[in-house]
């Protein structure tokens, strides 16, 4: 009976210590909801002072358990671009970064990316089966010089590096007929991009080749300037990257 008892007594303490351990590990995990709430309406107020025309909205207070802070998303009901962070810690706003996701164009070029990717690829796939993916990305160093909102037009936006990803091989002649084709629908749309990549997987090979430029494409050796990329991991400016070999 003692012995029962004790187990009990025992049994109660344990769960006494692990439900504070419990909320503990929770708070070093997902943060304190006390303090997210606060950490927002130190937001609230740091926009309201700082950004006080711009029409701004909180959103959601994110904890980062590396470093203990909140991460605090704030976008505006009146502009689809304007959105951006604030960084909350101990009291204290020490970073928000609307001047390089807003006024630096970030937020709507990678805005335009997305609408190139998302109207290109259907045009692309209704001719070449073997494309699985487009992507589009802002080439690096380059300034876009396009106001905040505008419409999208892919006129706008033709320094852009284009990643193709496909199927049915990983052979210079046949990423050189994807290459073509690609670069015949994009032309005939009134598409244009600085720079290409292709990766090519088959069986258990991967193959990836980046920094193809128009003018390659263009060439009547594309398919031996891309044989000499694979075979010496790079080849006028062009790398390639292979494993599974």
């Amino acid at each position: 009976m003692k012995k029962k008892i004790l187990l009990r007594i025992a049994a109660g303490i344990a769960v006494f210590l692990l439900v504070p351990a419990i909320f503990f590990m929770a708070d070093s995990i997902l943060g304190n909801p006390l303090t997210a709430k606060i950490a927002k309406g130190k937001a609230l107020e740091y926009i309201n002072d700082k950004y006080g025309h711009l029409n701004l909205e909180i959103k959601t207070a994110v904890y980062n358990p590396k470093d203990g802070s909140y991460l605090i998303s704030v976008n505006s009901g009146a502009s689809m671009d304007t959105h951006f962070f604030i960084s909350y810690r101990d009291g204290e706003i020490f970073r928000d970064d609307y001047e390089v996701s807003v006024l630096s164009g970030m937020n709507t070029m990678d805005r335009f990316c997305t609408q190139y990717k998302k109207s290109l690829t259907p045009l692309v796939q209704a001719k070449i089966n073997d494309v699985t993916n487009i992507s589009v990305m802002p080439e690096k160093l380059t300034k876009y010089d396009i106001a905040l909102d505008s419409v999208f037009d892919q006129r706008l936006v033709e320094n852009v590096d284009i990643v193709i990803s496909c199927t049915g091989g990983t052979d210079a002649e046949h990423f050189s007929d994807i290459l073509k084709k690609v670069y015949n629908v994009m032309k005939e749309n009134g598409y244009a991009a600085a720079k290409f990549g292709v990766t090519g997987q088959h069986e258990k090979v991967l193959t990836e080749l980046r920094n193809i430029k128009p003018a390659h494409i263009e060439s009547e050796n594309l398919e031996n300037i891309l044989q000499q990329a694979i075979a010496n991991a790079e080849y006028d400016g062009i790398t390639t990257f292979s494993k599974g070999h």
